[in-house]
């Protein structure tokens, strides 16, 4: 006691620390304390509970199926085109002269064999006068030669010459006599003509560059269509099916016919070609215009499942779960068509089977 009494303030502070772990003792014991009552009172019936909740969901789950069927497929197939003629002449001079009659109006429809241009024929009406007479000339002598070669008065050589002179002669009166029907241009193909490219009083020479008009034929007409080969391999050899356009115009609703496919595919696009025919006898198909064809292809049986029940794998390859004795399993499907909102089925599926649509609880 007397050592306290020399330091008191060395006894003070021993004394406080000491006050100060109990306190701390006391803190930690009370927590403990308090966290044991929550979890007896609060968590572990709430913990209990959900357990509880979980093992009487795990058993049971309910799902709407649907049952596979077969039904009629009319599938179709939507492809870019363009609307081209079926027949088109460009009109170029067969001789040289001036035009002196254009006897046609632009933009009309015009037969086949109507004349439409008439090209100066004096020269050529003198060609062909020219022709006639040599043709005539040497017709006289070959006959005189006939005569004097049954008498042996000349060779059988110069009965030769005269022979090739006729038919050269012949030859020259046929060829005067087509240049002059030529000055009479006349219509190749009946169709709708456009602008004259030149006018009466201009000079035109045989088969040159620039056509004096373009005669289009409307009715029947082409829409010319691309489909990518890979499409073409797996649609197979359709020719004469069913095909529609797509277009803004509901009055439309002719129906055209595929014509045919090309054989061969384009290099630099890697696609086919497909013609179909069109009646155009109301003129609303005008060759240029940019249309969308429907084909419309052969109908056939197939099994098919809603898009719904089927989901993709990671492998990008389709699976659906089939319900078998009660019990849930995956199968892969092989599916690469759609028709309406369900998947048209070619392997992996029969008729009859059973195949889940929907979870409703999980």
């Amino acid at each position: 006691m007397t050592a306290y009494f020399r330091n008191p303030q060395v006894f003070l502070r021993k004394k406080m620390k000491r006050k100060k772990k109990n306190h701390k003792v006391i803190a930690i014991v009370c927590s403990v304390a308090v966290l044991l009552a929550g979890y007896f009172f609060w968590l572990q019936p709430k913990y209990n509970q959900a357990n509880a909740d979980k093992a009487s969901l795990n058993p049971i789950k309910e799902v709407s199926v649907v049952q596979v069927k077969k039904q009629q497929i009319n599938l179709t197939i939507d492809l870019p085109g363009r609307v081209n003629p079926s027949k088109m002449s460009n009109l170029r001079p067969q001789v040289g002269g001036v035009i002196r009659k254009i006897k046609f109006i632009e933009g009309s429809f015009v037969k086949k064999g109507q004349q439409l241009y008439e090209i100066d024929s004096t020269i050529h009406k003198a060609a062909y006068a020219s022709a006639n007479s040599t043709l005539k000339s040497v017709r006289t002598k070959m006959n005189r030669y006939k005569n004097l070669l049954a008498q042996d008065a000349i060779s059988k050589q110069e009965y030769d010459d005269i022979t090739a002179s006729l038919a050269q002669a012949k030859s020259e009166a046929s060829r005067a006599k087509q240049n002059l029907n030529y000055t009479k241009v006349l219509a190749p193909i009946s169709g709708y003509i456009g602008k004259s490219n030149f006018t009466e009083g201009a000079l035109v020479t045989a088969n040159q560059e620039t056509a004096l008009a373009t005669i289009t034929q409307l009715d029947p007409i082409y829409v010319d269509m691309e489909q990518p080969s890979k499409d073409v391999i797996a649609l197979g050899h359709h020719q004469k099916i069913p095909v529609t356009l797509i277009n803004e115009d509901s009055s439309y609703n002719n129906i055209g016919t595929l014509k045919f496919s090309e054989m061969f595919a384009d290099e630099s696009t890697d696609s086919v070609r497909l013609r179909a025919i069109f009646s155009n006898k109301d003129k609303k198909l005008i060759p240029g215009m940019f249309v969308s064809g429907r084909l419309h292809l052969k109908p056939f049986e197939a099994v098919t499942v809603p898009q719904r029940t089927a989901s993709r794998l990671p492998n990008s390859s389709l699976a659906v779960w089939v319900v078998i004795d009660g019990i849930a399993k995956m199968r892969v499907i092989k599916a690469e068509k759609i028709f309406g909102d369900s998947w048209v089925v070619t392997e992996g599926l029969e008729a009859g089977e059973t195949v889940i649509y929907s979870f409703s609880c999980f």
